[in-house]
């Protein structure tokens, strides 16, 4: 997610967190009018959904909300970023009271070493994983019966992407990103990004372990693909990487740590 970038440099050029908001326009469906918010085995379900919202959708939300998740939202210099974070968390926590049947103020959450959130018990021996990122006004969430990780960036300019390449990637992936036409290097940048951040996302480690060592496929209209891992972490090919474009100029990807039957893309909408 944008919040995730260790680097000073990848704010998007030419704007603040206190610019006016910009809300994406998704492109995914919306669910069936009977959607039954189940998760069939080997399946995984991606929901994308908008987080700058109407003040009164915003307080409905908010009241969904922990203490600990009210006081990091009030942490927040910036009106706009609190108000997403609100939306984010909020959000998040309806999508998993359908799932699990439950009010969403009452569920609760563990936090891995590096921030990853899982169920609390009772909930926690449901088997249902989730993960969720954000990029701008855009936030996405995947749900799945395994361990997985999501990540979304929307794709911008910056006029320092060979440096940061150079600093943070691979060897194989610096000389083919520096051999990219410069028209293409926005997207192929984003690509390495958020499919390197989905699989970190997904087994739980912090953004600088092993950045480079974690190889993906990046070209535009390339596949997603791992290429390679550290080697204390198993075979890649444990491991489904996918892509995705939940609006115009967003960049999402995907890590499961299973070979899906199926994957399901939404968009969510609050009643």
């Amino acid at each position: 997610m944008a919040d995730s970038f260790p680097f000073q440099t990848l704010s998007a050029p030419g704007t603040t967190s206190d610019s006016p908001p910009v809300t994406p326009d998704i492109c995914w469906p919306l669910p069936p009018r009977d959607f039954p918010f189940r998760l069939p085995r080997n399946h995984v379900q991606l929901w994308a959904f908008p987080l700058d919202l109407e003040p009164e959708r915003l307080r409905a939300l908010e009241s969904f909300l922990s203490r600990k998740e009210l006081d990091r939202a009030n942490r927040y210099h910036f009106p706009l970023d609190r108000h997403r974070f609100l939306a984010g968390r909020g959000q998040l926590r309806l999508l998993l009271s359908r799932y699990l049947e439950s009010d969403p103020a009452a569920l609760d959450f563990n936090y891995g070493c590096y921030g990853k959130p899982g169920l609390s018990e009772p909930w926690a021996g449901t088997n249902l994983h989730f993960n969720l990122a954000h990029s701008d006004g855009l936030a996405v969430a995947a749900i799945a019966d395994a361990e997985c990780g999501i990540d979304v960036e929307q794709i911008r300019f910056l006029d320092d992407f060979d440096d940061l390449v150079a600093r943070f990637f691979s060897p194989r992936e610096k000389l083919g990103f520096k051999r990219l036409p410069a028209e293409e290097k926005a997207e192929a940048f984003f690509n390495l990004w958020t499919r390197k951040e989905a699989w970190l996302k997904a087994v739980g480690e912090g953004i600088g372990y092993a950045l480079d060592r974690v190889e993906v496929s990046y070209l535009p209209r390339e596949p997603a693909r791992l290429l390679a891992l550290p080697e204390a972490a198993g075979p890649v090919s444990r491991w489904t990487l996918k892509a995705f474009e939940p609006a115009s100029r967003f960049a999402a990807a995907l890590a499961l740590a299973k070979t899906p039957g199926s994957i399901s893309i939404f968009r969510l909408k609050i009643d």
